[in-house]
């Protein structure tokens, strides 16, 4: 090891080698390295507001972008069946990409209350999570022919390993955000984040329809995981835009190991209502991926449809999508995050009806609608009651604990979609299942105090 690192491992009071003294080597500046003079403020955060607001946008806007290019409800289940996985993988499908946002906080979030400084270590850990898509592409096109089976393991480990990565930074970047953007202007930036990423979504229907039409099949696909790394490039190139100075210097915190936190979990849900609430409620939201992974494909199969119609689908979600951030844009800074989780529960409650009776073109594209609106709103709202319901001081922990609890939920939701589809080929199981989910999630998110109006 260079002299210049080993000092900086040594002066982290670590000598060690581990994972955790590299990522404070490799982010010296931002982890290990003294303060300078300047530190972050109130003014600090107004003076750089107009920028970091708008780098924050350019970088969620052009990951969704990417995202729906290889849209998870509608485009992975479809490739997963056309390359032959069995069933349990097609159910799976449209969680692959969240798994490692609910374990990995778990193991990396005493790293994130140690720093002063967040982007850095967002920024770094993003280049492999941006990278899995450009793989998937490659292997799609040049040998979805001659190694179908290997080529079906690393489309279905891409939305995987983006994940992984993903959760691993998911607390440094909600804390960046916290950090850089005031509470009243955050339920607008996430809302324009998704805006300008559903506008893009509008672009990518098209290119769907356009791509698997001159190349159908697993050329085509590829080619759309292509589009996906690109755009995941340049958000991440907007990410290390964001301009932050490090945080004040205050009492150093003692910092739970993850042993720790696996003790913390029982007697934090136990003691504190509202986080025994939002867990509760959090968790039965995730019932509308029991009946999302076999829907692009139930449409198809009724219309009698091709794969390109998959492009109409996509583009009806983003149509949802847009209009449901508008409407959280003006509700969310207003009113704060409950209000956008319990319409997100309702949209995503009036889909799953719909499954039940629906059989026409245009009900199932207002279908997907509402699906884009559900999954929008359900995610910013609870993001907003994240950051505002608990303690700033144990915010990184307690997301890392919330995000863990969704992991096995979602794991219960793919294997209950799985087992529905092997019992009765049609929707209606799945769509009976996350209608009852759904109204035990709304009930627990009606429960949760909304902390603007408390202050």
């Amino acid at each position: 090891m260079p002299r210049g690192r080993t000092e900086n491992v040594r002066a982290s009071g670590r000598t060690r080698k581990s994972f955790g003294a590299w990522v404070r080597v490799e982010l010296a500046r931002t982890v290990s390295s003294p303060a300078p003079a300047a530190t972050w403020d109130d003014d600090a955060q107004r003076r750089h507001l107009r920028r970091n607001y708008a780098a924050l946008l350019l970088d969620g806007g052009f990951y969704a972008a990417g995202s729906a290019c290889v849209a998870a409800d509608t485009v992975l289940p479809t490739l997963l069946k056309q390359l032959g996985a069995p069933t349990w993988l097609v159910a799976m499908g449209p969680t692959l990409a969240m798994y490692g946002f609910f374990f990995m906080p778990f193991f990396t979030s005493h790293w994130v209350d140690r720093l002063t400084r967040y982007r850095n270590f967002v920024a770094w850990l993003s280049v492999p999570q941006r990278l899995a898509p450009m793989v998937a592409g490659l292997a799609l096109i040049f040998f979805a022919d001659t190694h179908r089976t290997a080529v079906l393991w690393i489309v279905a480990l891409s939305p995987v390993m983006l994940s992984v990565f993903g959760g691993a930074n998911v607390t440094g970047f909600w804390e960046l955000v916290a950090k850089v953007i005031p509470a009243r202007r955050r339920a607008s930036n996430l809302s324009w984040r998704n805006i300008m990423g559903t506008a893009l979504g509008f672009a990518a229907g098209g290119l769907i329809a356009a791509v698997l039409t001159r190349w159908p099949g697993p050329r085509g696909f590829g080619v759309l995981y292509l589009c996906t790394s690109g755009c995941m490039m340049i958000s991440l190139a907007a990410l290390c835009c964001v301009r932050e100075l490090p945080n004040a210097p205050g009492v150093r915190r003692v910092v739970p190991s993850w042993r720790e936190k696996a003790k913390m979990l029982p007697q934090w849900l136990r003691e504190d209502a509202r986080l025994r609430h939002y867990v509760i409620a959090r968790t039965f939201a995730n019932g509308v991926t029991v009946v999302t992974p076999f829907l692009a494909i139930h449409v198809l199969r009724v219309l009698g449809q091709p794969e390109r119609f998959l492009g109409k689908l996509v583009a009806a979600q983003m149509a949802g999508a847009i209009g449901g951030n508008l409407l959280g844009a003006w509700l969310g800074d207003r009113f704060g995050g409950r209000v956008l989780a319990q319409i997100g529960g309702a949209a995503a409650i009036g889909l799953s009806a719909g499954a039940l009776v629906n059989s026409s073109e245009v009900g199932f594209l207002v279908m997907f609608a509402l699906l884009g609106v559900a999954t929008f709103l359900t995610q910013n709202g609870a993001a907003i009651l994240q950051l505002e319901l608990f303690p700033a001081e144990r915010r990184p922990t307690t997301m890392a604990l919330i995000a863990l609890t969704n992991f096995p939920a979602m794991l219960g939701c793919a294997w209950l979609a799985k087992e529905l589809r092997e019992l009765d080929r049609g929707i209606w199981p799945a769509a009976t299942a996350a209608l009852v989910l759904l109204f035990i999630s709304q009930w627990f998110f009606h429960r949760l105090p909304e902390p603007r109006r408390q202050r």
